[in-house]
Order: structure tokens, then C-alpha cells, then sequence
């Protein structure tokens, strides 16, 4: 394997590269890499490029070490990688003239870039369904709250009511968009470069299709040369995960505020927080401290990933085939932590309704609904009647007082100032407009807050769950169908 080097490894060289590669890999890849040699095995016998007999015998010898898992052999950094590893207990079974014959046809360029795919592949089918059970989460939690009403905000000021409901189908349909981007990538990455070569192909007759199949991909990547050149999935997959991270980071920033004492919206379940070693009284949000801190990693495994794949030559090196993708395991782990943190968190998560309508009532977010009565209901141009109500709620605030205490005198006094009239409402009248409820079942048209237009929106953002689930599910059949073919292949061997 080092014919044309005249030296062993250095002792520097085995400790922080090869070393470390060859442990992660025997923890990562052992199985995925017993499903390759087995497949490429099987093609080249398939295709008359090695006998079945010695099919066969490279078959047992794989099936024999899967049976002893991953710590039956010795690894010595000295063979550089973990499948020269691989390779040499092979040969130690079988011999030099059967196992030296399975790296006819292939290079270790197409064979990690496959299993890169491979072992990525794994992440990312794990993480899927931890996302559509996010998602799940808000709205159920939304469905339980469709007349929860509270403040909503912009610029972080009390704006206009709405719902938990509203604001939860809000966040669910972003990461709707988010679980979208993350699974169209999977179509990109499933794709083979098993007998790509070192990057210009192969003479012998292989059938890349065949292999392709048997691991479970959904072809084979078509240029030899870009499919070990490239490592763009990566790109792709980490770019969905700060687009995700973004969502999250708002998201529970909301959450961390409103668990504050002066906002008192909501409470974590008390599983889920933690004390103070000093103060008594303290109750601490730390899993949304931790989600929002988490979603910077991802950004952090982007950046280098990118870092690493820039001024490349588009063809194999180390930056693209080991050093780009080594951000990506740490973005996944802290993937898999955000999602089960904040998805028990928000289903256990207390919220304090009264509070919510309470401070709704009062902060004066309900008077753009007096502006609109008021055009409706008196003919007035809407800019007028933002004149009389501003001038309401500047007098309420001269007096220290709140939304809640606006009185018809305070609307006919300004309503002379500003349209030279007065108006005969009633007191209840006033209260009945200025009350956060009743603004919020006012709002019935397309994608707004009331009751209905929120249930309609859950059972949209449900049924849209329920497709991205069994797409989900028929990838999982599709893994499963290839593994069973691939097991089908090998049990003719064993006739």
C-alpha cells in the first residue's frame, strides 16, 4: 500500500491524522462499510470480473466480522485509513490472491465519498423525524389554544391581539419550509459514486446502477469526476440547518422573554429548568438558554465546512474528502439536541392565559380595532380616525391610565377636535370594540387570527405534515427494500 514511499508514517502523522480518522470511522463506518465491500463484491462477481467462488469467500469473511462487530480487528494508523484496515484483515482471512482482488475496480476516492454519503445519509434519517415531531408539537399545542388570546408585537412594542394559536401556526409554518429544504437536499445526497474511481472511471465492465441499488441510492452520481470532487450536499444540508437555526433562535428568544417575571406569558415545566446554587427564589429557562446558544453551532459548522471546500482544485484532496465534512457531525449532534430539547419543552410548556389577556386588555394593543370601527361604523376616513384614538391613548398615558379605562367622553372630546362631531356610542359599546377577544374574532379573512381562520390553518399545516411524513416513511421503505435486496444477493452464496 506504501510501495512508493520509502517510510513509515510518522508517529506525528499517525497521532492527529490517520489515528483519530481510523477510530471515528471504526465507530461510524463499520457497517456501511461492510455493506459497500459486500455490494461492490457482488457487482464484480455479477459482472464476470471476479468468480462467485471467490465471491463467496469475501462474502463469509465480511458476514463473519459483521456477526463480531467492529472490535474483532485491530486497527493500526500505520495503514493510513480505516479501510486499508479493513483490507488487510480481509487478505489475513482469505489471502492476497482472493481479498486483494476486492479493490479491483474502485479507489478509495469513490469508496469514501459513498460512505461519507452513506454515514450522512444516517444523520439525516434520524433528524427528519425528529423536525416532523416539532412540528407535530405546535400544533397540537396551537390546537389547544385557538382562543388563547395575548399581545402580538412589532419592533418589540405591544401591537395588535391575537393567539397562541396564530402565533404557533406562525412558527410551525416556517419550519414547514425548513423541513422542506432539509429533505429535498436528501435527493442530492442519496445518490452513488461507487466506481467513480479515483475520478476518471474504470476499464473494467462494471454496472454502477447494480451497486447503487444495493446501498440503497437512488442512482449512480453520473460524472466520475464530480462525484468525488464534490461535496456540495454538505453545503446544502448545513445551509438547512442555519435557515432552521434562524427559525429556532427567534422562535425561542420569544419564549425566553415571555418566561420572564415582568412578562409572566408563560412558565417552563419545572423538569426542564433549573436553580440558582445562591438564590432561592430562581427558576431558570436553561433549555431555551441552550436551543438558542445551539443554533450558533450550526451557523459555526456552515462556515467551516465552506472554508474548507473554497480554492479547491475541483478534483480529490484531503480538504474536500476529510476535513469539509468534519463540521457536519457536530452540526447533526447539536441538531438532534435542539430538536428534543425545544419539542419537550413546548409540549410541556405552562401558559399563563390570564395573564395573557390581562395585559392585553390593558397596554392598548386593541385600539387599532376602535380606528377601524370607527371608519366603519361613522364614515371617517381611517387617517382621522388614527387621529382620535392617537389622541385617546396620549391622553390615557398623560393620566396614568390604561386601555381599559378609555371612556366615551375621552372619544366625543376627541372626535371634536379631529371631525368636528360627536358620536353616540355607549360605554359598553366602547369596551365590546376595545376588548382583545372580541378584536381577535373579528379578524376572519385569509390567514388571520380568529378561532376558524386558526383551525384552518392547523388542518393545512397538518395535512402538509402528514405528506412530509410518508415521504419520509417511503424513504425509510426504500433503505429497507435495498437492504433486503442486498441480503437477497448475498443468501445465493450461501446456497
Amino acid at each position: 500500500m506504501r510501495e512508493r514511499l520509502k517510510t513509515k508514517p510518522s508517529g506525528t502523522v499517525c497521532k492527529y491524522l490517520f489515528g483519530p480518522a481510523i477510530l471515528a470511522d471504526n465507530k461510524r463506518s463499520f457497517y456501511n462499510m461492510l455493506s459497500l465491500n459486500i455490494a461492490h463484491a457482488l457487482m464484480l462477481s455479477k459482472q464476470g470480473i471476479i468468480t462467485p467462488e471467490e465471491a463467496g469467500k469475501i462474502l463469509l469473511a465480511f458476514l463473519d466480522l459483521e456477526r463480531e462487530g467492529n472490535a474483532a480487528f485491530n486497527l493500526n494508523p500505520e495503514f493510513e485509513d480505516y479501510y486499508f484496515n479493513l483490507e488487510n484483515y480481509l487478505i489475513g482471512k482469505v489471502g492476497m490472491e482472493v481479498g486483494g482482488k476486492l479493490h479491483t475496480a474502485r479507489s478509495r476516492n469513490d469508496l469514501h465519498s459513498t460512505i461519507s454519503r452513506m454515514n450522512v445519509r444516517d444523520q439525516m434519517i434520524k433528524l427528519y423525524p425528529l423536525l416532523l415531531n416539532l412540528r407535530e408539537v405546535l400544533l397540537k399545542k396551537a390546537a389547544e389554544h385557538t382562543e388563547t388570546v395575548f399581545t402580538g408585537y412589532t419592533h418589540m412594542q405591544p401591537a395588535q391581539p391575537i393567539s397562541i394559536a396564530f402565533y404557533f401556526t406562525a412558527v410551525a409554518q416556517g419550519l414547514e419550509r425548513d423541513y422542506e429544504r432539509m429533505f429535498t437536499a436528501y435527493q442530492r445526497l442519496n445518490q452513488c459514486t461507487l466506481g467513480s474511481g479515483a475520478f476518471a472511471g474504470t476499464s473494467f465492465p462494471i454496472d454502477r446502477h447494480y451497486a447503487a441499488e444495493l446501498l440503497g441510492f437512488n442512482g449512480p452520481m453520473y460524472n466520475n469526476m464530480d462525484a468525488v470532487a464534490s461535496r456540495d450536499y454538505l453545503l446544502e444540508l448545513l445551509g438547512s440547518f442555519v435557515n432552521f437555526g434562524a427559525t429556532i433562535n427567534r422562535f425561542v428568544n420569544d419564549l425566553y422573554i415571555w418566561a420572564t417575571d415582568e412578562f409572566s406569558y408563560i412558565e417552563v415545566d419545572d423538569s426542564l429548568a433549573a436553580s440558582s446554587s445562591i438564590m432561592p427564589q430562581k427558576k431558570n429557562s436553561v433549555t431555551l438558554e441552550h436551543c438558542k446558544a445551539k443554533t450558533s453551532h450550526l451557523l459555526g459548522a456552515y462556515v467551516a465546512s465552506f472554508s474548507c471546500m473554497k480554492g479547491t482544485p475541483y478534483g480529490h484532496c484531503r480538504d474536500i474528502a476529510g476535513e469539509s465534512i468534519a463540521p457536519f457531525w457536530d452540526a447533526a449532534d447539536q441538531m438532534e439536541a435542539i430538536l428534543n430539547l425545544l419539542g419537550e419543552t413546548v409540549e410541556k410548556l405552562i401558559i399563563k392565559t390570564g395573564n395573557m389577556k390581562k395585559r392585553a386588555d390593558r397596554n392598548f394593543c386593541t385600539v387599532t380595532e376602535l380606528a377601524d370601527e370607527l371608519v366603519k361604523r361613522e364614515g371617517l376616513s381611517f387617517r382621522v380616525a388614527h387621529h382620535i384614538v392617537g389622541s385617546m391613548v396620549s391622553q390615557c398615558l398623560d393620566s396614568g391610565l390604561d386601555a381599559s379605562q378609555m371612556t366615551v367622553e375621552m372619544l366625543n372630546n376627541a372626535s371634536k377636535e379631529f371631525a368636528a362631531k360627536t358620536f353616540g356610542w355607549s360605554q359598553q359599546e366602547l369596551s365590546s370594540v376595545l376588548d382583545s377577544v372580541n378584536s381577535v374574532h373579528n379578524k376572519h379573512d385569509y390567514g388571520a387570527p380568529s378561532p376558524k381562520e386558526c383551525q384552518d390553518m392547523i388542518l393545512r399545516l397538518s395535512q402538509k405534515l402528514d405528506q412530509d411524513r410518508a415521504s419520509y416513511l417511503k424513504s425509510l421503505d426504500d433503505l429497507r427494500s435495498a437492504r433486503e435486496k442486498l441480503e437477497a444477493e448475498i443468501g445465493k452464496f450461501a446456497k
